[in-house]
């Protein structure tokens, strides 16, 4: 049977603006404990995820220049995928290793966040 990413992924999920500071959504990821944030803009469209290991690229981690850097600098320009409910686990699989990627937002058609699915999610979808 294939499962369909709105059956694993996560919902409700955290969310960070685009121009939010690096500081700001590194204080997200540390409180909340997850490991990644979707990134949205000002109307609250998906425009794609960040996760704990991008902030850590960023040297030297301190709280002046994190405050210095908005979270758009950090996202893939060329990153644009974004799964709707109805793909499949598969599917997800697939774009997570071609866009070498841990995980990925569900967006609906009018590209509201819906949730979120990681490596994780599909992998426990196969037990």
């Amino acid at each position: 049977m294939t499962r369909h990413v709105q059956e694993i992924m996560s919902a409700p999920v955290l969310t960070v603006d685009v121009s939010d500071s690096l500081w700001d959504a590194w204080q997200l990821l540390s409180v909340s404990g997850l490991r990644h944030l979707i990134v949205i803009d000002r109307e609250g469209d998906c425009l794609g995820v960040i996760s704990d290991r991008n902030v850590l690229a960023e040297p030297p981690l301190s709280e002046q220049h994190l405050s210095s850097k908005a979270v758009g600098s950090i996202m893939k320009a060329e990153f644009t995928h974004r799964l709707k409910p109805e793909d499949s686990a598969k599917h997800a699989a697939s774009a997570m290793v071609d866009h070498e990627v841990e995980a990925l937002p569900i967006c609906s058609e009018d590209g509201k966040v819906l949730g979120i699915v990681t490596e994780t999610d599909v992998i426990r979808s196969l037990l």
